[in-house]
């Protein structure tokens, strides 16, 4: 089996523009509301940034490489710890007047077949809290500690 035979995929529909849906995840202080902690300057290409799980000090850090922006329809990037990186990439459609379809999918994923599915479904998992938080975000101002508190 390939190891990009399975990927893990999360899609939504968010009741707001595309550039507003598209800016959560490029701007750091957005995105740190619903999702990872960051302290650099926002995403740009072939940059590489570090996103924190966390708010602790010794909190865990995740290499972020950044491949491809085009604003405001798809962000991709290398993402991992260590020597195991995955790619995930955003799509961001319009699907009509101030609504954006999001779709967020993973690929890469390395091990036997057991350890690629369980990956698979638990950033699968992880994903749908993402765009939850972020649809409360932006659609009713609501900061919910649905990714703070997975376990």
């Amino acid at each position: 089996m390939k190891q990009d035979d399975i990927a893990a995929k999360a899609k939504i529909l968010v009741r707001r523009p595309r550039d507003d849906v598209f800016n959560a995840f490029i701007d750091p202080d957005m995105m740190s509301q619903f999702w990872f902690r960051r302290e650099d300057e926002g995403l740009r290409q072939g940059e590489t940034v570090t996103w924190f799980v966390g708010d602790a000090p010794d909190a865990f850090e995740i290499e972020v490489r950044v491949k491809v922006i085009e604003p405001p329809s798809r962000i991709n990037i290398a993402w991992g710890h260590g020597a195991q990186f995955t790619n995930v990439t955003w799509i961001f459609e319009e699907h009509c007047s101030d609504v954006t379809r999001l779709v967020i999918e993973e690929r890469g994923f390395v091990g036997s077949r057991e350890e690629i599915v369980s990956q698979a479904l638990d950033s699968t998992c992880g994903f749908n809290q993402v765009i939850v938080a972020l649809k409360a975000l932006l659609e009713h101002n609501a900061t919910i500690n649905i990714v703070a508190d997975h376990i």
